[in-house]
């Protein structure tokens, strides 16, 4: 039932004002109770609103309402067929950011719209207008919200990752000295010699982990110098281009022979193309190419590393900079590396592009600036 009375009065008349101003406070009403039970979803009140529009017009069933927030477009289903249209702006501090319109699909009704429905129509912009920008605050503030509540949660994790490295680091540097100088003693069988090794290997690899650690947490100062980011690539690769042969894993090299140097920090660096090459190959499980390329942009040297494997699936795409996420089986990963690369890059004065297409491939493209800015 309709909560709006249309009577054929005459338009003279004050019981026809009275009318008018009454169907003008009731779409108020209805826009303000939409806008209450909505809970903040613009979506919701722009589509209820649309449903309201029509009922307060002179002809509502020739009444046809469009409303453009941005690029988004909601109508009524047959809006396109109006003859006649009065249009009004969404705005807020003389900021247009959308319009309503609403039309007559019969030339008749729609051939001189009432100064009661012209009114109406700015009224309910003004309205709507007030919702929404009251919507958009709400937004604002909670998505400054969950920024606030990341930011509180990598500076505790920061801390913690800290005190792990300094607790770790002093125990594990005993066990790797004493095992080298063990063997280093001679007079151990095949059995002692191959276990001992692999205690070695073991305390390497926990002291990378740890390094990891303090790179992430700010632990470990940075050594900057004037370097060349191809020679950064070129002595990575050599040491790991030929680990991944046995994997069907084709690493091609593109790099910018006029490239300039930047300040930048050459282990650090080094460990970002190591943590971007590793997470590369396994995302080709069955083997594929890996294209390193570095260029000059602008004022910025770029390395991007792409590959031809899974791609990044949608749900996880914001979480691969999220310290200790992974998505490899446990044992075979920390969900430190790309967390340190985002740490190092920020270091830097740089920032991260991903662009990812699942079953297609990932790039990872870095940019440094050429000059640092003074803080």
């Amino acid at each position: 039932m309709s909560i709006f009375v249309n009577m054929p009065l005459s338009v003279n008349s004050d019981e026809f004002k009275l009318r008018e101003r009454v169907k003008e406070l009731n779409c108020l009403y209805e826009l303000s109770r939409i806008a209450w039970k909505a809970n903040n979803n613009i979506d919701v009140i722009i589509k209820k609103t649309l449903d309201i529009l029509p009922e307060a017009m002179q002809h509502p069933n020739l009444a046809e309402v469009h409303i453009a927030i941005g690029k988004q477009f909601y109508h009524t289903p047959r809006f396109r067929n109006s003859v006649a249209v009065i249009t009004e702006n969404l705005d807020f501090n003389k900021k247009k950011f959308g319009s309503i319109k609403i039309g007559y699909r019969n030339s008749t009704a729609g051939k001189g719209f009432l100064p009661e429905e012209k009114r109406l129509l700015k009224t309910i912009a003004h309205e709507l207008s007030l919702v929404i920008h009251r919507v958009s605050i709400e937004e604002d503030k909670q998505k400054l919200q969950i920024q606030l509540q990341h930011v509180e949660r990598l500076a505790f994790v920061g801390e913690l990752s800290a005190g792990i490295a300094h607790e770790l680091n002093e125990p594990l540097g005993r066990v790797l000295g004493f095992a080298q100088l063990i063997s280093k003693a001679g007079s151990l069988n095949t059995q002692q010699t191959e276990d001992l090794e692999r205690i070695i290997k073991a305390s390497l690899y926990s002291r990378e982990i740890i390094k990891k650690l303090m790179i992430f947490s700010r632990q470990m100062p940075q050594q900057l110098t004037n370097l060349n980011l191809n020679s950064v690539v070129n002595n990575i690769l050599y040491f790991i281009d030929v680990r991944f042969h046995n994997q069907k894993v084709e690493i091609i090299r593109n790099l910018d022979s006029s490239l300039p140097v930047i300040p930048a920090d050459e282990v650090q660096l080094g460990q970002v193309l190591v943590n971007l090459v590793t997470n590369a190959v396994y995302a080709m499980p069955k083997g594929g190419k890996i294209t390193i390329t570095t260029k000059r942009k602008g004022q910025w040297v770029s390395l991007m590393v792409k590959d031809t494997g899974e791609g990044i699936p949608k749900k996880i795409r914001e979480k691969i900079f999220e310290p200790f996420f992974t998505t490899k089986p446990v044992g075979q990963g920390t969900g430190l590396g790309l967390s340190v690369v985002q740490g190092i890059v920020d270091s830097h004065q740089g920032y991260i592009q991903v662009r990812t297409v699942v079953g297609k491939g990932t790039s990872i493209e870095i940019k440094l600036p050429i000059k640092r800015a003074k803080k």
